[in-house]
């Protein structure tokens, strides 16, 4: 069982769409309590990564804005656990609200790096893949991204798997004697 966490994914600054993630036990109904389908429909009757249309609402259920959301069920996810995902218009103050509404319906803050932390504890990425996330987010250069979007592609783990087998194999020919 993991809580429910909530951030702003897309930073605090004013662009044109901002991005709130949730992950975690009861996060699909947390993201249900402040995103309504234009369907009427419940967020979790949803398929899986089916982008659909709604309207937010804020902690006391008045309107903030018209956006997107979508839901990933565990084990299918970034995380490896349930989550969601609304995309908004990047207002600081309205994504504010939300968190806020998010946070009213039980998720807390996520802390710096928790998602991929998720991810990792989950079996989702390995060491090499979790830590090639913030080098791809810290990269400065198209050269450092390309190297941290290699690792995050496994191009440090096949390496050292292969080493990793070959002491296996090793070590049991060496127990077998």
């Amino acid at each position: 069982m993991s809580d429910k966490i909530a951030a702003i994914a897309t930073g605090r600054a004013r662009t044109g769409i901002g991005i709130l993630r949730l992950s975690g036990d009861g996060c699909i109904e947390a993201a249900g309590q402040v995103f309504r389908l234009n369907s009427g429909r419940p967020l979790s009757s949803l398929p899986d990564r089916k982008l659909s249309l709604g309207t937010l609402f804020d902690a006391q259920g008045r309107p903030v804005d018209h956006c997107m959301a979508f839901i990933s069920r565990a084990p299918h996810s970034y995380t490896g656990e349930d989550t969601a995902e609304i995309q908004c218009h990047g207002s600081p103050a309205a994504m504010g609200e939300i968190l806020s509404a998010l946070f009213a319906a039980g998720a807390r803050q996520a802390r710096p790096g928790e998602f991929t932390r998720r991810a990792f504890l989950n079996g989702r990425m390995d060491l090499t893949q979790a830590e090639a996330v913030i080098d791809l987010i810290d990269a400065e250069t198209a050269a450092a991204a390309k190297n941290a979007m290699a690792q995050l592609d496994g191009a440090l783990r096949r390496p050292l798997e292969r080493i990793q087998d070959g002491l296996l194999d090793i070590a049991s020919r060496f127990y077998a004697v």
